[in-house]
């Protein structure tokens, strides 16, 4: 597969997965979020697979947007994967307020860049 095609599967994928945690935590509030264990382990996964995904993009893509910390996204998923009673709920749950939109940004542009 051309490296252009892998990219749009990895950020179809990471579009799906960002939308899929805002839909769980729409309304949710944070103490609700860090008292439910379920809501932590399933963002925590699907953070780890964004990490994953974001990790298989290729290099033009990550150049493209310099203000995503594309490192840190690895290295969250790194923690989830290789470490995950380190993970703490409201590291999980800042990622989700502060970070995901951005990413969400580039993703969209990226995919509109590489589907015309």
């Amino acid at each position: 597969m051309a490296p252009s095609l892998r990219d749009v599967d990895h950020l179809e994928l990471m579009l799906q997965l960002i939308d899929a945690i805002e839909r769980r935590l729409n309304g949710m509030l944070r103490p609700a979020f860090e008292a439910d264990q379920d809501e932590i382990d399933l963002t925590a996964f699907r953070l780890g697979h964004i990490g994953e995904a974001a990790q298989k993009l290729s290099e033009p893509v990550r150049e493209r947007h310099p203000q995503i910390d594309w490192r840190s996204i690895y290295g969250m998923r790194n923690v989830i994967a290789h470490n995950y009673g380190a993970i703490l709920p409201s590291l999980l749950w800042n990622v989700v307020e502060h970070d995901l939109e951005a990413l969400r940004l580039a993703c969209r542009t990226e995919l509109d860049r590489l589907t015309k």
